[in-house]
């Protein structure tokens, strides 16, 4: 079992994604911000590496996409993905050992558990409740809404 997770802090959501999912944390100024038909914010640029440039999505506290980024918004993490990461805008990042903050990841109840949901567990922090999901299923998840968004624009 992993117990390394970067958290991502936006509009008052916690979301805890495993420390292996994630590539990279980057400031929000190293992206082009330009509208997509995708519904990306902008697009990060990898001067080494692969070379391929990264879509940055801005997520609000409901999961829908934002077409605008928040002044709040300092950061962007890239989520691993198969072809090329993946990034999404945050307000903080912090990484955590939850064995060492004592936290507790509980399964999702069966009711919140919903089509297209990024969601695997949750977990109370800083008497908030926060939401665990894997790279893999979050990057699932923009995915589908960028196919949404795409469609929505046809």
């Amino acid at each position: 079992m992993n117990y390394l997770y970067v958290l991502l802090k936006f509009e008052g959501m916690f979301l805890f994604i495993p420390q292996p999912d994630i590539q990279a944390v980057e400031i929000i100024a190293d992206v082009h911000i330009t509208s997509t038909s995708m519904g990306a914010i902008g697009w990060f640029r990898h001067e080494h590496g692969h070379g391929q440039n990264s879509p940055v999505f801005c997520l609000a506290e409901d999961l829908s996409l934002l077409s605008d980024v928040p002044e709040t918004r300092q950061y962007f993490a890239l989520i691993k993905a198969p072809e090329i990461p993946v990034g999404v805008t945050c307000d903080e990042v912090e990484n955590l050992d939850v064995r060492q903050e004592h936290l507790y990841l509980q399964p999702l109840p069966v009711v919140m558990k919903t089509p297209h949901s990024p969601f695997s567990q949750l977990v109370i922090y800083r008497e908030k409740v926060g939401c665990v999901c894997t790279g893999p299923n979050l990057v699932e998840y923009l995915a589908y809404l960028a196919t949404l968004c795409e469609q929505s624009q046809e």
